[in-house]
């Protein structure tokens, strides 16, 4: 089993950024213990067990955010727990389905959770899709309405069971 420190997890948010940025597959799958946990439910709706199974996540980021590309903001570490959180910048395309050249440019962070021999074992990420999607015309655009009142608005005027906000989360 290889030693979690700072070198290491340098050396694999380099490495880990450099398989995003080829486009290939399988250099992303590479990083992965073969009994990998991903966790990251914002783009796919459940956890995925095992790196082959993250292979068909892999293949629709690149089918659905054509032109996809990472650039890292910055590395944080906790050594004494062997994880890290790499906060990047992603920017790319619409997906041909929405029918428009609009691109996308938002930040988020991937989070390594745990390794094992030298290998990604769990994973989860966080990133504003809420604000991808606006900027890529699939919502609304957002106005002066803050948090959940943004949320609320996309379910329309005429929905009787949505709650009412106080006219203080509008300005």
């Amino acid at each position: 089993m290889n030693a979690v420190d700072a070198a290491f997890l340098r050396d694999f948010a380099d490495r880990w950024h450099a398989a995003w940025n080829s486009r290939e597959t399988d250099a992303v799958l590479e990083l992965l213990h073969p009994d990998v946990l991903w966790d990251e439910r914002i783009f796919w709706p459940h956890q995925i067990e095992g790196r082959e199974a993250v292979r068909s996540y892999v293949d629709a980021i690149w089918r659905s955010m054509p032109e996809y590309e990472l650039s890292e903001i910055q590395l944080f570490t906790a050594v004494d727990d062997g994880r890290a959180l790499f906060m990047f910048r992603q920017r790319g395309a619409a997906p041909a389905g929405l029918r428009t050249d609009r691109r996308f440019d938002t930040h988020g962070c991937d989070i390594f959770l745990a390794f094992r021999d030298g290998l990604l074992s769990h994973y989860t990420a966080a990133f504003e899709i809420t604000d991808m999607l606006r900027q890529l015309g699939a919502l609304p655009p957002r106005g002066d309405l803050k948090g959940g009142a943004y949320l609320l608005s996309l379910t329309g005027p005429d929905d009787s069971n949505r709650p009412r906000l106080p006219a203080t989360t509008r300005g």
